[in-house]
């Protein structure tokens, strides 16, 4: 098998989109194309330029239930609206006992990758498709392949990937769900996979696309798995979704009423907030989480901090942080609760790095007490560390 990627594209989106429509014409015209539709940006911008190019797709949505809500609306339903020619494939049935009880961080990106795997791989036979298209993007390939994309060609086989991979596995970050994979197809075809998500917004306002998908932020493979610091559950799911759409639509909010839109490009170029959710965890203080040191993964118990609300200074430790994987900052405690929740805030250009968002304390203070409401709280923390030394999720 195959895979093709759009490499060294010009920025500007009109140039762009006439070079990826190229690309897919050079790779796909006259053939059946798979799209892997997330709800996400990335995803979404492959398929407008498939679209675009006219090439014969086949949109498809797998909801394996663990997609977040957003003000209320399930993941599913919304990419419905937005494009009414996707098909839903429901795979809740069969992937969320296998996920129960899976702990392990890297385990759980390796279940979904099979499960993505899976549900792709049949739909391929069924309807005797040619190629498949996804929205892998560039932090996607530099961290799974450990080198820069300049380093890929525009098409390589399957084995050429592997070996380059070995070659460079002291790079590895993190593995992906759409990278390294082998389906019954004549190739792979990324149309976007030489863009950041910064890059990736200014193609859907190229495309006039409606700005809750332009700022939409961003979400991991994993999905809500990644959010859920150890096991996954029947009952922490449900928790996490809740507090997950309270979080981000809250935060959303705020950015609305107070800059006229859901985000910004700050004063240094990042996206603000570039990604903002709840994670939950029983016990969090005392569970293993993932950072990053020296371009590599490694997995340490957080440290609390408490006391006077000092950002800078709180900056400052967590970046020159040793021994941990991040500080949390206790902002409210209830003994009768069994979830701590931590509330992720980040700013970035393209995830590779990350600061974070300066929320208002007040802010932050009315959203404890909003997720007290919920009598499942415990502790709730606003998590201070910057990427690197941590991760920006928590698997």
């Amino acid at each position: 098998m195959l895979n093709h990627r759009l490499i060294n594209t010009p920025k500007k989106p009109k140039k762009f989109v006439q070079t990826a429509v190229e690309f897919l014409n050079r790779h796909a015209k006259n053939k059946k194309v798979f799209c892997a539709l997330s709800g996400g940006i990335d995803s979404s911008a492959a398929y407008l330029l498939l679209k675009e190019a006219k090439i014969n797709t086949i949109p498809v949505f797998i909801d394996h239930g663990l997609m977040r809500i957003i003000n209320g609306i399930e993941e599913r339903e919304y990419i419905q609206k937005l494009f009414p020619d996707v098909r839903v494939i429901d795979i809740r049935n069969e992937f969320l006992p296998r996920i129960f009880g899976e702990a392990d961080a890297e385990n759980k990106r390796k279940l979904f990758k099979a499960a993505y795997s899976d549900v792709i791989s049949k739909i391929i036979r069924e309807e005797s498709c040619d190629l498949l298209a996804d929205g892998t993007i560039l932090p996607d390939i530099e961290e799974s392949f450990g080198v820069k994309i300049t380093d890929l060609k525009e098409t390589m086989s399957l084995e050429e990937e592997k070996e380059l991979m070995e070659e460079h596995f002291e790079g590895f970050v993190k593995s992906q769900h759409n990278v390294e994979i082998e389906y019954d197809v004549d190739a792979t075809i990324q149309p976007v996979a030489s863009l950041t998500k910064h890059e990736v917004r200014k193609i859907l306002e190229y495309f006039n696309m409606p700005q809750d998908l332009i700022y939409r932020k961003a979400f991991p493979g994993p999905a809500l798995s990644a959010r859920i610091i150890g096991p996954v559950t029947k009952e922490n799911l449900a928790f996490e979704k809740k507090v997950h759409d309270l979080i981000e639509s809250s935060v959303e909010k705020y950015y609305q009423e107070t800059y006229g839109k859901i985000m910004v490009i700050n004063k240094d170029g990042e996206q603000e907030p570039f990604q903002v959710f709840a994670a939950i965890s029983e016990d969090v203080l005392n569970k293993k989480v993932t950072g990053l040191v020296d371009g590599k993964r490694t997995y340490e118990k957080p440290l609390c901090e408490k006391g006077e609300w000092d950002f800078s200074k709180l900056i400052k430790k967590a970046s020159e942080l040793e021994g941990y994987t991040r500080i949390l900052y206790e902002l409210e405690t209830n003994k009768e609760g069994k979830y701590d929740v931590i509330i992720r805030s980040i700013n970035s250009k393209d995830a590779r790095t990350a600061t974070i968002t300066k929320l208002p304390l007040d802010l932050l203070k009315e959203l404890s007490q909003k997720l007290l409401t919920f009598p499942q709280t415990k502790n709730i923390y606003f998590d201070v560390t910057p990427k690197p030394p941590a991760t920006i999720e928590y698997v």
